[in-house]
């Protein structure tokens, strides 16, 4: 078959489409956020491809592989197997890595263990083997170091909150434990400690203490501050939870000095360089190394280690190290290594599915990624992704826009053809971003209230940085992949702890309880409107307390275990998926029952409650583009984007605050992008600083003041190359940025 065939497709919010896609294509699918675009995607041609392409497998195979069910279409056909190139970061797992998760590392420990000298065997060179790895660090290449800065402030005494963690408040128990121990001054500055009565305070191990005073015996457990932060249990591990981690600094080992390897595997050498070295440069660098290496044993192995790396180096990052973990890389820079495996492979007739593969790529880059996607098509293959970005849009072959709306009103078929069908489409939303650009030439740039002064910045590849930041004005840190923008954010929240606020696309929560009303602050007052109207307590009508289906528990489903097939969530017949009992629903206000008031979206809330505090609820949602969702949404469907901006609509209201945005636009259509700009104005109106970290050159051009890195990532990054507003940015030769923002539609 040529195409990709749907019939009667209606999982999720799709309204029964039909659609044919082309095979062999790099096929595009654009539309604003909950349009429908990736349940396509992903929901329905990727997970039905793997799901056929694993049932063609023994029982016995099957069961260790992801389990899954038929997508709600009436009839799919042209499907091939698929594989999803996501931006799943790989979490919690260090002894991933660049090289590992690649077959590059693989391929130069096969180097060293032919070549180098005195020879090992290739099990020798891996951090994963007890034969290779690091004593001290077991193979991760880095230590734990407490760092005392933030554990104290060493200009007050204990009865001034010396002591910084939380656990530690004055009046507070452990505080008053330190107090009873009568070992030290509290009125006295921490920098007039002697040296005896620090390490005290700070490293003593646990001792029982007893007071026994006249009538009373009191036992209490004392014991350094940072000995309990570093010894305390929790359920999952022994040691420092996440949140303590916050008070040390990770370090390279002392004793491998971050290769991760022994002094065994770190003693043989090609041209004067170990293994641990060589993982550790930048893949540019690394490259460079290899080629020119010249043995005879090298001959075979060279050629496949060079192609790995120069495909690393092609979707761009260049800049990484093989040593780097997995578990450290962006979204973005985590698809992109995805890529770059699949890149060597010699798969054809396969469906690879990209979410956005342009995220956190400076518009330099995303030329490299439309050829890319090239060559994966270049053997036959059809390659679906779900993107915004311009470039892509205009380079694929083939473009399916879904919408026209998100949530109930989205889900169907607005727009089909090549760019230039698009473009001449009358129903097409994204055709009128294509050809319409913001004049930002005729914006009054904000002037400063003020600054955030960081100093001395030295954080990964960062210069000596130092920075004063204006206030009260929306700035963009802009620069290529790998230039040092995060890390400089980082280093804001570390100098500022309290004062900045970091808004990420992280979900709010996966309890399958947790709704849209909830978080909003609207269900308790719907549920005193229904109780109050009804002559009924409110918890009746609440499906996770008294009024909750007594067969789902409120959830509105039934999760059943199939076995060898996916886990199947079916529809609780008792309740009907409405989550309620069922003498809940005789309960009426206006006609309504509460499940149904619950299926409303946020602009349907507001029309149909007179409550001022409902409606106030409601407009924070409808302000931050999120009138499209249901009031009982979970919280655990939301996507990155609706996610960053729920956890803004809360806050819409303060002033004062230094708000933070890694990457806002990620995963927003145009239309998405313009309701996002008047947040963002809206914000900084009331007072607020915004600093977006951000690529997308709307965004950048709307800015009122720039911070610009690099000039490249990685070690030759990590500079600062330009300060000050867009208009004078695009008049920096040697920045990126400002080349790629004059050329967009030059219109300055």
């Amino acid at each position: 078959m040529n195409s990709i065939v749907l019939k009667g497709a209606k999982e999720n919010n799709l309204k029964n489409i039909d659609l044919e896609i082309p095979r062999n294509k790099v096929v595009c699918f654009v539309g604003v956020s909950g349009s429908g675009k990736s349940t396509i995607a992903f929901d329905i041609i990727a997970k039905e491809g793997e799901r056929q392409y694993f049932e063609s497998l023994p029982s016995y195979a099957r069961r260790y592989l992801q389990k899954s069910n038929r997508p709600n279409v009436d009839e799919i056909k042209g499907i091939s197997a698929s594989i999803i190139i996501s931006q799943d970061r790989v979490r919690n797992n260090p002894r991933s890595t660049v090289g590992t998760l690649t077959e590059a590392y693989t391929y130069l420990r096969l180097l060293y263990s032919r070549v180098g000298l005195p020879s090992q065997d290739s099990s020798y060179y891996s951090f994963n083997h007890p034969y290779g790895a690091c004593p001290k660090c077991k193979g991760l290449g880095k230590s734990v170091e407490v760092n005392i800065n933030k554990i104290i402030d060493k200009e007050k005494s204990l009865n001034q909150g010396a002591l910084i963690p939380s656990e530690w408040y004055v009046g507070g128990r452990q505080w008053s434990i330190i107090k009873a121990t009568r070992y030290f001054d509290m009125d006295k500055s921490i920098k007039d400690f002697k040296e005896e009565e620090l390490n005290k305070l700070l490293f003593a191990p646990p001792k029982i203490l007893e007071d026994n005073s006249e009538y009373i015996v009191n036992r209490w457990t004392f014991q350094g501050v940072v000995y309990r932060i570093t010894h305390r249990n929790t359920k999952v591990h022994r040691g420092p939870s996440e949140s303590d981690m916050y008070y040390f600094d990770f370090i390279d080992c002392p004793e491998c000095l971050g290769a991760r390897l022994n002094k065994q595997a770190l003693a043989v050498k090609i041209n004067g360089k170990n293994i641990g070295e060589v993982a550790n440069i930048s893949l540019y660098n690394c490259l460079n190394f290899i080629q020119n290496v010249n043995h005879i044993n090298a001959n075979v192995i060279k050629p496949r280690l060079e192609e790995q790396l120069k495909s690393l180096i092609n979707v761009g990052v260049g800049y990484l190290s093989l040593n780097r973990s997995s578990d450290t890389l962006s979204g973005g820079e985590a698809q992109r290594v995805k890529m770059a495996r699949q890149l060597g492979s010699d798969l054809v007739e396969t469906v690879y599915v990209l979410d956005e593969p342009t995220a956190g790529l400076h518009p330099r880059d995303v030329n490299n990624v439309l050829k890319n996607l090239s060559k994966l098509k270049a053997n036959n293959n059809t390659v679906i992704v779900v993107e915004h970005d311009e470039t892509i849009i205009k380079g694929a072959d083939h473009i399916v826009e879904v919408g026209p709306g998100g949530g109930k009103n989205g889900g169907q078929i607005v727009a089909t053809g090549n760019i230039g069908q698009i473009l001449n489409s009358p129903n097409s939303i994204t055709a009128k971003y294509l050809i319409k650009k913001v004049n930002s030439s005729l914006k009054e740039y904000r002037k400063s209230k003020g600054y955030l002064e960081i100093i001395q910045v030295k954080r990964h590849n960062l210069k000596n940085l130092n920075i004063k930041l204006p206030t009260h004005v929306l700035i963009a840190l802009t620069g290529v992949s790998g230039s040092g923008k995060s890390s400089l954010v980082e280093e804001i929240e570390a100098q500022h702890p309290g004062k900045v606020l970091l808004i990420d696309q992280d979900q709010i929560g996966t309890n399958k309880r947790g709704c849209i009303a909830t978080y909003v602050g609207a269900f308790n007052e719907i549920r005193q409107i229904f109780a109050k109207e009804n002559n009924m307590h409110p918890s009746l009508f609440s499906f996770n307390s008294n009024g909750g289906c007594i067969e789902c528990k409120g959830l509105g489903f039934i999760e059943m275990d199939m076995n060898f097939l996916g886990d199947v969530k079916i529809t609780c017949e008792n309740c009907n998926g409405t989550r309620y009992k069922e003498k809940v629903l005789r309960y009426k206000y206006k006609d309504k029952n509460v499940a149904e008031v619950l299926t409303m979206t946020a602009a349907e809330i507001k029309d149909f409650f007179e409550s001022e505090e409902i409606k106030k609820r409601m407009n924070l949602l409808i302000d931050v583009g999120l009138d499209y969702v249901e009031m009982g949404q979970t919280l655990d469907t939301l996507s990155g984007g609706e996610s960053q901006r729920l956890k803004l609509a809360s806050r819409l209201q303060n002033k004062g605050e230094f708000y933070i945005l890694d990457e806002p636009t990620s995963g927003l259509h145009f239309a998405d992008i313009e309701k996002l700009m008047k947040l963002l104005n809206r914000l900084i109106d009331n007072g607020n600083t915004v600093l977006v970290i951000e690529h997308n050159l709307s965004i950048i051009q709307q800015a009122d003041w720039i911070i610009d890195l690099g000039p490249e990532g990685g070690e030759q990054g990590g500079q600062i190359i330009f300060q000050g507003s867009p208009k004078e940015l695009i008049k920096c030769t040697n920045s990126y940025t400002g080349k790629y923002l004059k050329e967009y539609g030059n219109q300055f």
